[in-house]
């Protein structure tokens, strides 16, 4: 029988995150790290939103691909005229123009997708009502439509924290992971992703210590106000999140109480 003997630590949830790495502690537990944020919106008695990067598009990849999209494009065009030179009939005019609209398409895409569509999908947690509400967006192909927005609210009991790593050359780096599970079990429904840093020595105390955060003000004790990281990150520009809808920004931002008295 050895003298030592060390056990792998297994993940606890089923079924468990792609590339997991780590269960964070409970969070009605006491947390093992010190509370902090990256970047923080609101802070109040009520709720605490924080920003999400979006992590679903490789932003600098579109306005590359847009750009180079472009120049094929104009190319394209003008490659039709000029092989047209000569020949009868406008077939080669034809396929320059049919080519030029749709690599121009494909461009106006990618630069609307850099430019214009927004980027921070905030996440708020309620302590009155202890639920956690999830703004998304709902990725559409067409680049002139708006983005319709989803709103996922779950009960913070039913949150759990996971930490992965993958190995995506594109998506590397740790990533912190919400997972919801049926009341009373570790059966996950439903994940979102609460925070990414691709950062390799720092970053996966750091995403442990914005659980940790989130976890102690969901538990109604005081936390710093201030986060590490004042103001918003160059690349989560050019556009804000859109309003919340109505109803759901009423129901994420209030007490229970005050919910009975609008009635």
């Amino acid at each position: 029988m050895p003298l030592f003997s060390f056990e792998e630590p297994e993940p606890k949830l089923n079924p468990p995150i792609s590339c997991w790495r780590e269960d964070m502690p409970e969070n009605h537990e006491p947390q093992l790290v010190p509370p902090q944020l990256h970047w923080l919106t609101t802070l109040n008695d009520t709720f605490l939103e924080i920003p999400r990067y979006s992590t679903e598009v490789a932003w600098g990849g579109m306005f590359v691909c847009g750009v180079f999209i472009s120049i094929f494009a104009i190319g394209w065009g003008w490659f039709g005229f000029v092989m047209q030179d000569g020949l009868d009939g406008y077939w080669m005019i034809a396929m320059g123009l049919m080519g030029l609209m749709v690599f121009s398409g494909l461009a106006l895409f990618c630069l609307k997708m850099y430019f214009v569509q927004p980027r921070d999908q905030p996440l708020r947690l309620n302590r009155k009502r202890q639920k956690i509400y999830i703004y998304e967006y709902k990725h559409t192909f067409f680049p002139w439509l708006k983005w319709p927005v989803t709103i996922r609210s779950y009960n913070w009991a039913d949150v759990h924290g996971e930490i992965c790593y993958p190995g995506a050359r594109l998506d590397m780096g740790y990533q912190l992971f919400g997972s919801v599970c049926e009341p009373g079990t570790n059966n996950v429904i439903a994940r979102f992703i609460i925070a990414k840093d691709s950062r390799e020595r720092s970053s996966r105390e750091q995403l442990c210590q914005i659980w940790s955060y989130l976890c102690v003000y969901m538990q109604h004790d005081q936390v710093v106000a201030d986060p590490d990281s004042p103001g918003r990150p160059d690349d989560w520009r050019p556009r804000k999140a859109d309003q919340w809808p109505a109803e759901m920004e009423l129901e994420s931002t209030t007490a229970p109480e005050h919910a009975v008295t609008q009635k």
